[in-house]
């Protein structure tokens, strides 16, 4: 896990952070469990628990209480910086450790990829380190292999028997389709706020 979520392993485990990442603000507090995920321990949870996938939007940067608190029995595996393939491994190891039912997929924005530069995986996002270097690649090919990424999850959720529950395919598209659910900002000034994520438990809620 440790290499799937590697740019939340800076943090210590296990210890309340006042500051995390983009959130300077001091307001909320940020706790790491074992697999460096905002969540209590998987064992604390029920035997047909869900769980929660996505970016920073799904980990909670900004707020207290991100949106899967708002769903009984969901674990919030969100890992900020993420990308959709950093999602389904962190989906399929949370699965091999524990099996669960159903899936809750916020997706990272679908322009969002990752490449391999210089020994190392990046998130191709514009202030990455590697942005100007890969910028070239079109926004087709990268949501095409967004695209195929998903497909492979979906055939994965069944074969496992797991309900899957998408939102944010398309960041583009959802903004335009759901854009009066976006009320408010986190106290980092760049994420949603708290009656935003409630808003956003409600799609996955309906």
């Amino acid at each position: 896990m440790e290499n799937i979520v590697s740019r939340a392993t800076v943090y210590e485990r296990h210890t309340v952070h006042n500051e995390f990442f983009t959130d300077t603000s001091g307001k909320n507090e940020y706790i790491l469990n074992t697999f460096w995920h905002r969540e209590q321990e998987l064992e604390y949870f029920p035997i047909d628990y869900n769980v929660a996938v996505g970016c920073s939007h799904t980990f909670g940067l900004g707020v207290q209480k991100p949106w899967p608190a708002y769903i009984e029995d969901t674990y919030n595996a969100g890992v900020p910086g993420a990308t959709i393939y950093d999602m389904i491994d962190v989906a399929i190891s949370l699965y091999q450790a524990r099996p669960f039912k159903k899936l809750f997929l916020f997706c990272p924005h679908g322009e969002r990829m990752l490449v391999y530069s210089k020994g190392k995986q990046h998130a191709l996002m514009p202030f990455g380190d590697v942005f100007e270097q890969f910028k070239n690649i079109d926004l087709e090919t990268k949501m095409y292999y967004n695209s195929r990424a998903i497909d492979y999850l979906q055939l994965w959720c069944e074969q496992n028997n797991v309900e899957l529950i998408t939102h944010n395919y398309n960041s583009i598209q959802f903004l335009k389709e759901h854009k009066e659910l976006i009320v408010d900002k986190g106290t980092d000034g760049i994420h949603y706020g708290e009656e935003t994520h409630k808003n956003f438990a409600g799609l996955f809620n309906a």
